[in-house]
């Protein structure tokens, strides 16, 4: 009888466990039944997987292009003593537009870099409320989501075409070389609209995929490729990334 009685007290936790996870609530994130219907270890793990692959990505993007400005940066600044006077004034303004573009990939990462440490530790995490811990994860995803929101948005390319704008002005009105002007202004926006556009979104699409209730925990494949390039008078080495 012992046996039995311990099977079944051992029947009815494990039952109470998976109640006890279908009643965490999906309104956090606006869910629907599909996602109310999926067990607290289903949600958890799905999270846990798509932020962290969405931080690596966050991760190789910030690195990648906090390598581009600084070699723009520092290529401009090597070859001041190496143009004549006039020319060093656009160097010098080529170059701090180039810092002012390292500046917020050095300072405001994306968040779900730093979120996705947080996430790790609470999808181990054993709570007294079984929810909590998915809860605050979820915070975290619409957080992230919005944050990458945010950087696709109109007000960054907005942003980039008025930045560039005024340096193209900056050189052009205020020294007189329209020239260069211009290709500074039609590289800055093209490497900025770049920048943007290749940004991770990884956040985004799994609060969709989440709230739609799909569980597959298939990442979206990235890709780093460097490819040569060249043609007349022109070589070199692109550097290709996918998300």
């Amino acid at each position: 009888m012992g046996r039995v009685a311990w099977a079944v007290m051992l029947v009815w936790l494990v039952g109470e466990q998976s109640a006890i996870a279908a009643q965490c609530t999906a309104a956090h994130v606006n869910g629907g039944d599909a996602l109310q219907s999926r067990s607290l270890e289903e949600r958890l793990r799905f999270l846990d997987e798509r932020l962290q692959s969405d931080a690596a990505n966050a991760r190789i993007w910030r690195f990648s292009w906090a390598a581009i400005y600084s070699a723009l940066a520092v290529g401009q600044f090597t070859a001041v003593p190496l143009v004549s006077r006039s020319t060093r004034k656009d160097l010098y303004v080529g170059g701090t537009a180039a810092l002012i573009g390292l500046a917020p990939l050095l300072i405001t990462p994306l968040k779900v870099i730093k979120d996705s440490r947080r996430v790790k530790e609470l999808a181990t995490h054993e709570a007294a409320d079984p929810c909590a811990p998915l809860f605050e994860i979820e915070e975290l995803l619409q957080r992230d989501a919005d944050n990458e929101a945010l950087g696709r948005s109109a007000l960054f390319h907005v942003g980039n075409v008025v930045f560039n704008t005024g340096l193209f002005f900056i050189i052009g009105a205020g020294f007189g070389h329209w020239t260069s002007a211009t290709i500074s202004l039609l590289t800055g926006i093209a490497t900025g609209e770049t920048m943007i556009f290749t940004q991770p979104v990884g956040a985004l699409r799994t609060l969709r995929e989440y709230r739609a209730g799909e569980s597959h925990l298939t990442a979206p494949q990235r890709t780093v490729l460097l490819l040569p390039f060249g043609g007349p008078g022109l070589a070199g080495i692109a550097l290709h990334l996918a998300f």
